[in-house]
């Protein structure tokens, strides 16, 4: 009888330590570039870990499950492919929805999905068009999607170095930008203004860049780094929020002329989903490139 009740003690152990490693995944994106390689990493290095492929195009997911499994045994008994538009509202809403009914909660959010203008557009509606999946949209999913990550759980953002403060040629808006009490309302008012000085054509006098992606990245990687981990329901879950920089990777978005390859670009992404699932004061809102932290 005492023997039985080790067994029954040490199964427990063991079913526990089980349940901790288990964990389910959001990665945006994800049927390609940067973000294919993201998922398939910490498919093949984590195999209690469940996923959710979440893409505008379920057929286009469908074609990287498929590819994936040629490579992973299994692996599509640990995905779930669920449509998501960053830059549509009504989207976000149902795949938050979708999330809720089927999934509950969810370890952590992985936010790749993303979108750049191929050569040097640039105008309002390439402004207005950038900014809503990179910047507005992006926000809004980590937001709507806070109660549905499980407390200890992590929202990682993949940012760019492209928007950097460097791009900003006025003192003032460097100010505005790295200051440390800026608010969600004061960032949004900043896009605002680079946005009308882009409709009047005076971005050049305000100080603003004629870069629409990079500055949608800035104002990405200031909210990522300097408001959102502030939030009380992220403090209060104890939730990590990381942004960083992939680098400059061979993606469809970035051409076929940068140095790093997508699978390279995945790198830093999963090493911050591998970090002890706590809070460290000294990572937690920064902004990485390369594994280290980094200033913007």
């Amino acid at each position: 009888m005492q023997i039985f009740r080790q067994l029954i003690i040490i199964w427990k152990i063991r079913n526990l330590a089980l349940m901790e490693n288990l964990r389910t995944i959001i990665v945006t994106g994800s049927n390609k570039g940067i973000g294919y390689y993201i998922l398939k990493r910490l498919a093949e290095e984590n195999k209690t870990f469940q996923f959710i492929m979440a893409v505008r195009s379920i057929s286009n997911g469908e074609n990287a499950l498929a590819s994936l499994s040629k490579t992973i045994p299994e692996v599509e008994k640990r995905i779930k492919i669920e449509q998501l538009d960053v830059a549509d509202s009504g989207s976000i809403d149902k795949f938050v929805s979708n999330i809720k009914e089927k999934f509950g909660k969810v370890d952590a959010l992985i936010n790749n999905a993303g979108f750049a203008f191929k050569g040097d557009a640039f105008g309002p509606e390439v402004v207005r068009d950038t900014f809503q999946p990179n910047f507005y949209g992006t926000i809004e999913l980590s937001e709507k999607m806070i109660d549905y990550i499980k407390d200890y759980g992590k929202i990682i953002t993949v940012g760019s170095q492209a928007g950097k403060l460097r791009i900003l040629k006025d003192d003032n808006l460097v100010k505005s930008f790295t200051d440390p009490n800026i608010t969600k309302t004061q960032l949004y008012g900043l896009a605002k203004q680079f946005y009308d000085s882009v409709v009047d054509d005076t971005y050049a006098q305000k100080g603003f860049p004629k870069q629409s992606y990079a500055m949608s990245k800035l104002c990405l990687n200031t909210f990522m780094t300097s408001i959102f981990p502030k939030e009380k329901k992220i403090i209060d879950k104890n939730i990590q929020v990381y942004c960083l920089c992939p680098g400059w990777c061979r993606t469809d978005m970035a051409g076929d002329k940068a140095p790093k390859s997508a699978e390279d670009g995945a790198d830093t992404p999963v090493y911050l989903v591998n970090l002890p699932w706590e809070v460290n004061k000294d990572l937690q809102g920064k902004f990485f490139y390369e594994r280290q932290v980094t200033s913007l």
